[in-house]
């Protein structure tokens, strides 16, 4: 099916191996088929394939955006399945009830599946442990699984997993198999690369940019510049004239049309015939938004008493009593994912099938659109999940997949839309924005005896419903520090906004983080206190469950918390000597489960340029599963985090983005990016995610570094071009 033509990747391989670097093949068929599949391959179950030779084929079912669990997942049906890992094949599966819920989002994959997949490995192993049994007709407790073979105790004699699958295949399927202990565990906590890792670096994977089916055109689509913009009428003559170009077509939504689509034979025809396109676009007054209006908005938010989300103690009459009392405001402005790879889909639809090729996170969401656009049944639906270039958040959305799908079912072929960069920054889904004005009291004793925030920002739980409480995926309650202080009072109000808004790595933590920790340092050095220490004793010398009624609860608990403040300080010789112009900051945050903390080490040059030259983490997610997947998920939550403090800003004038490309939306230059250096806490607890974790706490510890280092506070972000 797969046409070969000379695009893009296969150009830049050409012109390498004229170079004379390497050589790379472009060969790889796209689509999820199981390849080079062994033949007489016995299926254990929905997981798990085991052919004649040995080779254990595992389907890996959630989504691949970067986070690893392509490899991690896999991993844990080995352990228990006691599989020799240089035998297995993960094949990436297409969307099916039988996997279970599949998607990426909220560093789920590993805390949710965790006990699931150790049942599916612990299944095989029983069953084929059984088979060995019934062949050498023996007791199954004489028999034991080691590195894809089960061996008989007495005499020592092994069968390969290969020799028993026909046998296994047939047994009946254990109800409830015993796990392994801990101890015996050799894969889990083992560093493992990326099962993709070889196939990366030689372009082989098949991205979402990579489908290709035959007889597929391309799509690119005009949208209103203003957000909530319709069309009021357009003209197509010219776009019509540019040569590659084979259809124009208005996308209605009801009696409105929303947008145009230019359809071409490829992409460079599309956006030529983009540029002539003539559109009016009925922007229904809202050129009126902008960046300055929000901004007054959010500031005569937070300047008035509003409805409490929390309220312990007295926090007035605790003012009132205190020897000292500290206010700020901090800001975070719309940041939009900016994944690497361009937000793209590929659809065919028939009158009996519709067939879906996405970089997505949620390939369920993307067959129920299908479902409501074509008519058609979930079962002729046929979702194909291929690899994201990135994510973060943005792909969990079902846009882009609505677009297509409408498109292909107008055209009954095969189509591919892309958005361009410019597409991606104006057209996207946003971080909120918000405003946060924190006050709090210090008694005699320099300890913190009060809290009281008033936040406000557009709301994402409000974009999605009215029937969502505002704050749900903005603001978190129980954050210490809440629950620490005895008179604890915080607010929230949602502000319309006509911004589009999405869930960005690590929701609602990626910003009440830079405030809480930043403001935690304020209090310290105002109390003249260590900002570690201050820290230290705020959570206390006990361990206690804390409730957390967000995502990651039920509840956190204290000691773990201060045990990765420890653990980072220590690693990071908290307290050195530093030269002038330099020092450290230190921050903590639990997101999602896991408890991280950060120290940063940060020097400031005359001119007020920062340059981060280390940080060191610590982690407590319980277990780790893949030492190499878990530290690259930490180091990355880092740089994207410093990347975003520095450069990363959405702003809206008359209505519209004005930011395009990566010239005024910068991404961290490899340059500028610091030695990172990552512990884990050694735990006997399940595993928790790690692919958010680290991004929280960086603004604040590089912000609570820069003051130590010069005295200016950061609260407002980003930094813009890495000066203060």
């Amino acid at each position: 099916m797969m046409e070969k033509k000379l695009n893009r990747r296969n150009f830049i391989k050409s012109s390498a191996v004229a170079g004379g670097a390497f050589v790379l093949s472009f060969s790889m068929p796209w689509g999820n088929k199981l390849m080079a599949e062994p033949a007489k391959v016995h299926e254990m179950n929905a997981f798990l394939k085991i052919a004649k030779d040995g080779t254990i084929t595992i389907m890996a079912k959630n989504p691949e955006i970067g986070q690893g669990v392509k490899t991690s997942l896999p991993m844990i049906i080995a352990e228990e399945l006691c599989a020799d890992w240089r035998k297995i094949n993960v094949v990436q599966a297409d969307l099916d009830s039988k996997y279970g819920p599949q998607g990426a989002g909220g560093s789920t994959a590993i805390n949710r599946h965790w006990k699931p997949l150790r049942k599916v490995g612990a299944t095989a192993r029983e069953m084929l442990l059984e088979a060995a049994a019934k062949k050498w007709g023996i007791d199954k407790k004489l028999c034991y699984a080691e590195s894809g073979t089960i061996k008989n105790k007495k005499n020592r004699k092994k069968l390969s997993f290969g020799e028993l699958a026909e046998t296994a295949a047939q047994v009946p399927v254990p109800k409830d198999p015993a796990l392994k202990p801990d101890k015996d565990f050799n894969l889990v906590g083992s560093f493992k690369t990326g099962v993709d890792n070889h196939d990366l670096v030689q372009g082989k994977v098949t991205y979402g940019l990579d489908a290709q089916p035959k007889n597929m055109v391309y799509a690119m689509i005009e949208r209103s510049p203003v957000f909530g913009g319709t069309v009021a009428s357009y003209n197509d003559a010219e776009a019509k004239k540019v040569k590659g170009v084979l259809n124009i077509i208005a996308i209605k939504e009801g009696t409105t049309t929303q947008s145009v689509a230019i359809i071409a034979k490829n992409t460079w025809a599309a956006i030529k015939a983009r540029k002539v396109l003539q559109v009016k676009w009925d922007t229904k007054g809202n050129e009126k938004h902008s960046s300055e209006s929000y901004d007054k908005a959010f500031k005569a938010a937070v300047a008035k008493d509003n409805k409490n989300l929390r309220n312990d103690g007295d926090v007035d009459k605790a003012f009132k009593e205190a020897t000292k009392v500290l206010e700020a405001t901090y800001e975070v402005p719309f940041a939009t994912h900016a994944p690497m790879e361009p937000m793209n889909c590929t659809v065919l639809v028939t009158k009996d099938r519709c067939e879906i090729w996405a970089p997505t996170q949620s390939p369920g969401r993307a067959a129920s659109i299908a479902k409501k656009i074509t008519g058609l049944k979930a079962a002729q639906i046929q979702v194909h999940m291929l690899r994201s270039g990135g994510g973060f958040g943005r792909r969990s959305n079902g846009d882009f997949v609505k677009e297509t799908v409408y498109l292909a079912n107008e055209l009954k072929q095969p189509v591919k839309l892309v958005w361009t960069r410019e597409d991606d920054n104006r057209f996207g889904f946003y971080r909120p924005a918000s405003m946060h004005k924190v006050k709090a009291a210090l008694n005699k004793e320099g300890k913190l005896s009060a809290w009281k925030i008033q936040c406000a920002g557009a709301s994402v739980a409000k974009f999605f419903s009215p029937k969502l409480a505002p704050h749900r995926f903005d603001i978190y309650p129980d954050n210490f520090p809440a629950q620490f202080i005895p008179n604890f009072q915080m607010q929230y109000t949602a502000v319309d906004t006509y911004m589009p808004l999405w869930f960005w790595r690590a929701p609602g933590h990626n910003t009440t983080a830079f405030v809480d920790q930043s403001f935690l340092d304020e209090l310290a050095h105002a109390a003249k206190k260590d900002p570690l220490k201050f820290r230290l004793e705020l959570l206390g010398s006990n361990s206690k469950d804390y409730q957390y009624k967000g995502h990651g609860g039920p509840t956190f608990n204290n000691a773990r918390l201060r045990g990765v403040l420890e653990l980072a300080a220590k690693k990071a010789g908290w307290g050195k000597k530093m030269p002038k112009g330099s020092a450290q900051g230190i921050a903590v945050h639990f997101t999602f489960g896991t408890y991280t903390a950060l120290v940063a080490d940060v020097s400031v040059d005359k001119e007020g340029y920062v340059k981060v030259h280390k940080v060191v983490a610590a982690v407590d997610c319980g277990k780790v599963v893949n030492m190499s997947g878990a530290k690259a998920q930490i180091e990355g939550g880092i740089i994207d985090g410093l990347s975003t403090m520095m450069n990363a800003e959405i702003t809206l004038k008359n209505g519209a983005v004005q930011q395009s490309n990566f010239h005024d939306y910068k991404l961290l230059r490899i340059k500028d990016a610091p030695d990172v250096e990552v512990h884990f806490v050694k735990s006997d607890k399940d595993p928790q995610g790690l692919g958010e974790m680290s991004l929280p706490p960086l603004a604040p510890a590089v912000g609570n570094a820069i003051f130590a280092a010069t005295g200016k506070r950061v609260r407002k972000l980003p930094l813009k071009d890495m000066k203060v």
